[in-house]
């Protein structure tokens, strides 16, 4: 058994949407990236580039944009140009529309296969990044100057040293593990169950989200397949249901779909390949440790209501790039402490707005129910409310990275002549 060795100015563990991204956002700056990742190039394995969907922010097409990603992505996505919320069983409404907003589109919904081939493309096609593909961390040492790896790649031993190793191999983070990072841990009770569908009307570019008694249920519009309308649909339920909903037919899964959603999009059909996701929030104690960083599901896991995870992520990959693209060393104390402090403020507001969405709305108390019944009218029906959901929603909520920082956006109403 061989043993190479290689120096890199940044290595990153995970090669997923997160980790792929991040070296995406590095590539042209001078600096020598490694990214390794345990799935074979292209496998199905790789769970972050399978057969669902993320739904992207306005704030995050600003990111891909800046990184040269967008134009390859835009003609494959499909735009949510309306975000419909209501509460089953309650009279209040709140849509929030993007002309109001002054944007072409609130967000983007794609799917993670066609991400991972754009990113897999520019890995491939860069010369300052090298892929280590299938490979897997099995040690692990910090030192002052450099981080060191072994890695086991088929019959062949690999020593690679780093400036910075940057963490982004996700909620079970095997680094993270390595370096004993505590992670917090807040079980919802409520498992995911991830399809896609297609419905009898038109989704006229709206996403739904729909708080049900048993968890939030979001449909949102996909691009057309054989011609044909799909909504992928994201719906939590308590983890004892999910494992029925999940032994049931078709026929009988798409009834209890149906029952839950309504019929604002008509008589619900042909139904996907079901999946099903354990739903907590996880949150690492540290993000920094050493030369060593830790970013998107490895630093932070949320609930989906809202669609907030990946593109917070996104704005991890953002705030990072920008920081080691002007670095003189790319794992210096200080430059580490910027970044662990400057994601702090964003994160936990999300963590707050999620965490709060989830348990307001899976509350049984009746007065509860009023009051939320209530807000959502009242967000409608007062522009400054709506506007400051729809930023929330748009991933403009807080302080951005330049590279997120592409355009401003104000509601129609208070835009200049």
């Amino acid at each position: 058994m061989s043993v190479r060795e290689h120096i890199y100015d940044v290595l990153i563990v995970g090669g997923g949407l997160v980790g792929a991204t991040l070296a995406c956002a590095l590539r042209g700056n001078g600096l020598r990236i490694a990214v390794i990742e345990a799935n074979p190039l292209h496998a199905a394995s790789q769970p972050s580039f399978d057969d669902r969907t993320v739904a992207l922010s306005y704030g995050s097409r600003q990111i891909l944009a800046r990184l040269g990603l967008w134009s390859a992505l835009a003609v494959r996505v499909e735009p949510i140009k309306t975000i419909h919320i209501s509460d089953r069983g309650q009279f209040g409404v709140t849509r929030l529309r993007h002309d109001e907003e002054g944007v072409e589109a609130l967000g983007y919904v794609a799917e993670n296969r066609v991400l991972g081939e754009i990113l897999y493309a520019e890995l491939e096609s860069a010369a300052d990044i090298e892929l280590f593909c299938p490979a897997e961390v099995v040690a692990l040492e910090s030192h002052q100057n450099q981080v060191e790896v072994q890695l086991q790649s088929a019959e062949q031993r690999l020593a690679l040293s780093g400036r910075l190793l940057v963490a982004a191999d996700g909620v079970s983070s095997r680094v993270r593990q390595m370096l004993q990072i505590a992670a917090s841990r807040q079980d919802y009770g409520q498992c995911a169950v991830i399809t896609n569908v297609r419905p009898e009307y038109n989704h006229n570019n709206t996403a739904y989200e729909r708080f049900t008694d048993t968890g939030p249920l979001a449909f949102l519009p996909m691009t057309r397949s054989a011609g044909r309308q799909r909504c992928s649909v994201v719906w939590s339920v308590p983890t004892e249901q999910a494992a029925s909903l999940m032994q049931l037919d078709d026929a009988a899964f798409l009834g209890a779909l149906q029952q839950g959603f309504g019929y604002r999009l008509g008589c619900l059909q042909q139904l996907g390949k079901r999946q099903l996701y354990p739903l907590a929030l996880v949150e690492t104690t540290q993000l920094v440790r050493g030369r060593i960083v830790v970013v998107g599901n490895a630093a932070h896991s949320i609930h989906p209501v809202a669609g907030q995870g990946f593109n917070l992520a996104l704005r991890d990959v953002a705030l990072l790039a920008e920081l080691l693209s002007e670095a003189a060393d790319t794992g210096a104390a200080a430059l580490l402490e910027t970044y662990a402090g400057a994601r702090q403020q964003d994160t936990q507001r999300v963590y707050r707005f999620t965490d709060t969405l989830v348990k307001v709305f899976s509350s049984h108390v009746s007065a509860l129910a009023h009051a939320r019944a209530a807000g959502l009218l009242a967000v409608d029906l007062l522009p400054p409310l709506k506007h400051a959901l729809a930023r929330q929603s748009m991933g403009l909520g807080g302080n951005l990275s330049h590279l997120g920082r592409q355009q401003s956006c104000q509601p129609a109403s208070r835009r200049q002549p």
